[in-house]
């Protein structure tokens, strides 16, 4: 089921190997901790990118988007059943 899959995604082992083969950012701390303990030089480096652990000077540019009114989420299934078909 779909939680068993997150759970898979978010154990710190899948995550740093998921970040390393994807370079995106991670959402699971303590991967980081395992990937800077990587024999592996360039696996070790991607702990300290900020396009996959965010610093602080990234996290200060980040914008948070807001939730939508329960209007717009009408509205937006309205329109994505008419795109659908539905």
């Amino acid at each position: 089921n779909a939680e068993r899959l997150i759970d898979y995604y978010y154990d710190p082992e899948v995550a740093a190997e998921l970040a390393a083969w994807v370079n995106y950012v991670c959402p699971v701390p303590a991967a980081r901790d395992i990937l800077a303990s990587s024999k592996d030089k360039e696996l070790a480096a991607l702990a300290e990118d900020p396009l996959i652990f965010p610093d602080d000077a990234m996290r200060e540019r980040l914008v948070i988007a807001r939730d939508i009114t329960s209007r717009e989420r009408t509205e937006f299934a309205k329109r994505w059943n008419g795109l659908a078909g539905l």
